[in-house]
């Protein structure tokens, strides 16, 4: 059976998300395993230095950020790109202005900051 989310449906949490305060809106849990969102990060934000146990995948809807891993490497990012990260990879993620994103993950989703030598804070 489909399932259907109209906009003015939706609510908005403010939750903590690796040590951040930040916007989700659930779009849909299927309750085996896959979850969508929409998240909203403020300009000029950063998800500082975290991994996730499992994948996840980010597509930009509107704005632009930055994507780095734990070695300095990094890429803009802009409306329509898209990155998928894999279990335990190591990642900063930066808003550079108003930044809305669709987030594709696993579930259970368990996600954590670390430190610069990958231990967990």
């Amino acid at each position: 059976m489909p399932k259907f989310t109209q906009v003015d449906e939706r609510d908005w949490i403010h939750e903590d998300v690796v040590g951040h305060a930040i916007d989700r809106c659930k779009l849909w849990y299927d309750g085996h395993g896959v979850s969508f969102s929409l998240v909203k990060m403020p300009a000029d934000y950063q998800l500082s230095l975290h991994r996730h146990e499992t994948w996840v995948s980010v597509f930009v809807v509107e704005g632009t950020m930055k994507w780095e891993d734990a070695d300095g490497n990094e890429r803009k990012l802009g409306r329509g790109d898209f990155y998928f990260v894999s279990p335990g990879e190591e990642h900063i993620e930066t808003s550079i202005g108003e930044t809305l994103v669709l987030i594709v993950k696993a579930e259970p989703n368990i996600q954590y900051q670390v430190d610069a030598d990958g231990n967990r804070k």
